[in-house]
């Protein structure tokens, strides 16, 4: 029986509210305990749309929902039932064993649903608590109006409209303000999964066998004292061209070009450089910034430095450039590369297609302008941007920050199609590598975000654990249960995991919690075998009868 829930689950809600509701019936006949169940379910809504935590009541959400939640968002004909239903739910939660380690006990739960009874009875006495869904709901029981019956409510509300019917008009009113005035809820900040960090050893080897900082570094040693520019603020061929030669690029373009604007590579590489503040042009000339030089040796320093700024080269490339801004979208590149390291760092180091960031991006520019725009843009101008989105991930590549590959199942491909909204998908799918992971986490550390690392769920039980470890990476997943375990005693453990399993039956979940167990030592190893052949065997046996029921006639 599932009691958390991950954010956006609401079928997995809808569907353990039932379980939760059956039991609570079967209970209530057992103890012959009236409650409306109409409520008891409100209750647990109001605990989703808190925190996703059914089991986890304090006095404080006690007092905010029957003080608060109720008299405004639901529907009550008598008011006295509601402090019963609130009872009645606080002992069959205890009774199951379904309060979490952080509950109140129960005697302080039902010492606040009595405290709390004033101001629910006068908050739902009051109409002006209420919001305009609620409103409007209890005018319709008022005055004998079948909710589920669509006719009769536009009929009832036309009535309404045109003062025929009796109505609290001054309490419409201040509800309509208050609605009207209430500021917009900010977007609430991503939960971030946590991630397993590089070591120290481990970033200065990645930084030191970058291609891209060797590249990076030749470029500004071969700068030196100062290279001209021309007049459009561009190296010469000639400088270009020995540029390339040294550092090994362009060698498609070299034969054919006229201009630095015709080795593509080390342009690009060019405008890196100026983007990370190693090099800049300075009264006709390109040359070092002196105070970057430092870096130069020292490989996680300028590591960052390069990686951050990896979204202003997309600034510079021109490619995109074809309504006057630096993307057809309408969203530069610096602005968008956000949108794909939030991703890529949520799924923890795991792969992503590339096609989705194109979708994100569309959708957040549709969204700013309020309508469709990105439609507006030809195929030409698409495969533009799809190109600069291309020469950055090779970039990043080079750097190491990213891994690439390709997605060749005929299922994913045909997926990929849908997301994309075109016959011709990218196929590219990107994941952060260890440094990439890490770079990310310090960038959002400094946006004020919560990058959680393992360890930081400690303290939480054990249900909270899984349902947050479910959907990362099995290394991430059992390095925040081995952080779990080691913060209790092995007993203590054990309780807590046992008891988690009594009741769930989700086999993620399960295989979570066994994990765990085999972690509080030989007992514990030998009891989750147990379990683990147990479940492996009721696999088998819930297989087929490949004679009876596959081979033989019907």
């Amino acid at each position: 029986m599932r009691l958390v829930f991950a954010p956006g689950d609401d079928q997995g809600y809808a569907g353990a509210r039932d379980r939760l509701l059956e039991a609570f019936l079967t209970w209530a006949r057992r103890r012959r305990v009236s409650a409306d169940v109409f409520l008891v379910a409100a209750a647990f809504d109001y605990k989703y749309a808190l925190d996703r935590r059914l089991g986890r009541w304090t006095r404080t959400h006690v007092a905010d929902a029957l003080g608060m939640w109720f008299p405004r968002h639901v529907t009550v004909l008598d008011a006295e039932e509601v402090p019963e239903a609130f009872h009645a739910m606080i002992d069959f939660l205890a009774d199951a064993d379904l309060l979490d380690h952080r509950s109140a006990s129960r005697a302080e739960l039902h010492a606040q649903v009595r405290d709390s009874t004033p101001a629910l009875l006068d908050g739902i006495a009051d109409e002006r608590n209420y919001d305009l869904g609620k409103f409007w709901g209890v005018q319709l029981r008022r005055h004998g109006v079948d909710p589920a019956d669509p006719r009769a409510v536009q009929r009832f509300l036309d009535r309404a409209r045109s003062g025929e019917v009796d109505i609290d008009r001054a309490a419409l009113a201040e509800i309509t303000r208050r609605a009207e005035e209430a500021p917009r809820d900010p977007a609430p900040a991503p939960e971030l999964p946590p991630v397993l960090l590089p070591s120290a050893a481990e970033m200065v080897t990645a930084a030191q066998e970058s291609t891209a900082l060797d590249l990076l570094r030749k470029l500004t040693v071969w700068v030196r004292a100062g290279r001209r520019l021309t007049r459009d603020g561009k190296l010469g061929l000639t400088d270009a061209l020995s540029l390339a030669d040294l550092l090994g690029l362009d060698q498609l373009y070299r034969d054919s070009a006229r201009s630095s604007t015709d080795l593509p590579e080390t342009s690009m590489l060019l405008h890196w450089a100026k983007a990370a503040r190693l090099v800049r042009s300075l009264h006709g000339r390109l040359v070092p910034v002196k105070s970057a030089a430092k870096d130069l040796h020292r490989p996680i320093e300028l590591w960052r430095r390069v990686f951050s700024a990896v979204g202003r080269i997309g600034d510079h490339l021109g490619g995109t450039d074809v309504f006057g801004a630096p993307s057809l979208f309408g969203m530069s590149l610096s602005d968008a590369f956000p949108i794909l390291w939030l991703e890529l760092y949520a799924a923890g180091g795991g792969p992503i297609p590339v096609e989705l960031f194109h979708r994100l991006v569309r959708e957040a520019v549709n969204e700013e302008c309020g309508c469709v725009v990105d439609d507006l843009a030809g195929d030409a101008e698409q495969r533009l941007w799809r190109r600069d989105v291309t020469a950055l991930l090779d970039a990043l590549e080079l750097l190491g920050a990213v891994e690439l590959g390709e997605l060749l199942d005929a299922e994913e491909l045909d997926g990929l199609v849908e997301l994309a909204g075109r016959d011709d998908p990218d196929p590219t799918i990107v994941s952060l590598t260890p440094m990439g992971l890490w770079a990310v986490h310090e960038t959002l550390i400094d946006q004020g975000l919560h990058a959680p690392l393992p360890g930081e769920l400690a303290d939480e039980d054990l249900e909270y654990v899984c349902v947050r470890m479910s959907e990362v990476r099995s290394a991430v997943a059992e390095a925040e249960l081995d952080a779990w375990v080691a913060a209790r005693t092995p007993a203590e453990a054990t309780r807590e995991i046992e008891r988690f399993l009594a009741r769930t039956d989700d086999p993620v979940h399960r295989d979570l919690a066994l994990h765990a167990l085999a972690r509080t030592g030989p007992a514990g190893l030998a009891e989750a075998k147990r379990l683990r052949g147990e479940r492996d065997r009721d696999r088998y046996d819930d297989r087929p009868d490949t004679l009876s029921d596959e081979l033989l006639p019907s």
